[in-house]
């Protein structure tokens, strides 16, 4: 069976953080030269977002806790840019993906 490769977006709420966690499949622009001499060919970008409040009649505004990029040395699927993302991004190990399509 072959990996889907990562090409979107996932958006995934946080409970214990209280934050959504936005992964973004990378471009390729933001790979330096010094990535590829590394062996880097692929990356997923990441940001943590906190709702100012929920109000379900109006917008949802949005504070940007902190963003970053993951770096791959191969293709990344969905589930691996999650996983990775999510543990630079809170420092923990403690995610399970319950569902990949």
């Amino acid at each position: 069976m072959e990996h889907d490769t990562f090409g979107g977006a996932i958006l995934a709420w946080v409970k214990s953080a209280k934050a959504f966690l936005k992964v973004q499949a990378g471009t390729g622009d933001n790979l330096l030269e010094e990535d590829i001499r590394e062996g880097f060919t692929d990356y997923c970008l990441w940001s943590t977002f906190r709702p100012e409040s929920i109000d379900t009649d109006g917008e949802l505004d949005m504070e940007c806790l902190d963003s970053g990029m993951v770096l791959f040395r191969e293709n990344c699927t969905p589930g691996e840019a999650l996983e990775s993302s999510y543990r630079q991004a809170f420092d923990k190990d403690d995610i399970a993906v319950l569902m990949e399509e």
